[in-house]
């Protein structure tokens, strides 16, 4: 168990944990094609791009834990010189695979120092909106972008809309080819249900989620994005003096959703004059902002 070398080196999937007989769980992923695929096509700044990379890690995290076919996406908007960055992920019902895209939209260049209110304004937030469809009601959670980072503002939206005790950690980082890599690890505390209540020891409890918590911030950035260190002995040498359950993998892949059809389909609700408006000689151009591609409609085939 504690060979390092017995477990698959895990890129690109998200690991679900539960620490050994205690009410904490866990997941973690780590990102790499996926990352730099969608990373490398926008070409943004460094600190752009870092922050992107860590909500898409966030986003992968935990649109891992949808049951059903659904989309979950990550808005952060502001009105300050960051104006907006959104993630989302794709599940469908046919492919184990979750699709993860993203893109940033700033007037100014950003500086890694910079704090969350200095990045997106007074009135930034943080959306978080799960739609599964036929399969639940959709649901949406708001909280007000403060704290250093992204790390602070996505625990407190667990605390403010889930009451989950949860402790976030967030990295994303070049490797020394120069390509992106991302990860996130994420721990939680669930109630027991009333059946198991009777005979729990309160300050046990919290000594275990204390414990878990100050274990977590022990983690360094290095041995989250190390793909030569499999995630579950990432685990395991976190939590070894307790013992780790570890789950499934669910796979994840940089994905666009972006078709010709539904493009046209935006077209032609617009009128002639604002088609001939956007025109250049007859073309009609449309740049997805997730994937980058290049849509072509000539003007005269929209008219019809």
């Amino acid at each position: 168990m504690n060979n390092e070398n017995s477990f698959p080196l895990l890129v690109d999937q998200c690991l679900p944990f539960q620490i050994e007989g205690q009410d904490i769980k866990g997941r973690v992923v780590r990102l790499g094609r996926s990352v730099n695929d969608i990373l490398s096509k926008h070409n943004y700044p460094d600190p752009v791009s870092k922050m992107l990379g860590e909500v898409l890690a966030f986003t992968a995290l935990i649109g891992s834990l949808m049951k059903y076919e659904g989309i979950l996406t990550t808005q952060m908007k502001g009105d300050g010189p960051f104006r907006v960055l959104v993630s989302d992920y794709y599940k469908d019902s046919e492919n184990a695979i979750g699709n993860i895209r993203g893109y940033a939209s700033f007037e100014e260049e950003i500086s890694a120092g910079d704090n969350l209110e200095e990045m997106f304004g007074e009135n930034g937030y943080m959306a978080i909106t799960i739609d599964q469809g036929k399969f639940m009601e959709r649901y949406q959670g708001i909280v007000k972008l403060e704290g250093e980072n992204i790390t602070s503002a996505a625990e407190e939206y667990f605390r403010s809309s889930e009451q989950l005790p949860t402790k976030i950690m967030l990295a994303c980082n070049k490797d020394e080819s120069g390509k992106w890599q991302a990860g996130a690890i994420m721990i939680q505390h669930y109630a027991r249900s009333a059946e198991s209540e009777h005979g729990r020891d309160e300050s046990e409890t919290d000594d275990h989620w204390n414990t878990a918590s100050i274990l977590l911030g022990s983690l360094k950035e290095e041995e989250l994005l190390n793909q030569n260190l499999s995630l579950q002995n990432l685990l395991i040498r976190l939590y070894h003096e307790t013992g780790v359950r570890i789950f499934e993998h669910a796979d994840v892949a940089a994905g666009c959703r972006c078709s010709e059809d539904k493009i046209r389909t935006a077209l032609a609700s617009l009128d002639l004059e604002e088609l001939q408006d956007i025109a250049d000689e007859g073309t009609i151009n449309v740049t997805c902002d997730f994937c980058t591609k290049e849509h072509k409609f000539e003007l005269s085939k929209l008219m019809h």
